[in-house]
């Protein structure tokens, strides 16, 4: 069982943004993209990893094809993420139909090792919004 009270950590001290890549609907040509993109596309995250608080493949309910990806990253602002998502070759050859980026708080969890929050009342008074 998991420890139920979580470390206290810093603040995530860079913006962060979550990046929804949603695959193009014609799943076999999809695949095709992502197997003749993936070596550059692996290459591409491995370049920049220090930026991505995580990444991956997102799964079909049944976990049996991939529909899109997932990022997690630190960025300046939507024109840094704009910036590194178009050097991604997955980006580049027109494998996602559609890109949604929202700026969030990395809040808790075992990227960031525990939680950002030391009581509910400095939530209240914005002590750990981002």
């Amino acid at each position: 069982m998991m420890n139920s009270n979580p470390p206290i950590v810093p603040r995530v001290d860079s913006p962060t943004f979550l990046v929804l890549a949603y695959d193009i609907a014609d799943g076999i040509q999809a695949t095709a993209l992502r197997d003749q993109h993936m070596e550059g596309h692996l290459t591409h995250m491995e370049a920049h990893w220090t930026r991505y608080v995580c990444a991956g493949p997102m799964r079909t309910d049944d976990g049996k094809r991939f529909i899109g990806s997932m990022f997690l990253l630190r960025a300046e602002d939507r024109a840094d993420v704009d910036s590194l998502m178009r050097g991604d070759p997955y980006f580049r050859c027109g494998l996602y139909a559609r890109v949604e980026v929202v700026p969030t708080v990395v809040a808790i969890g075992t990227a960031i090792g525990g939680r950002i929050w030391a009581s509910v009342d400095q939530l209240k008074t914005g002590g750990a919004r981002g």
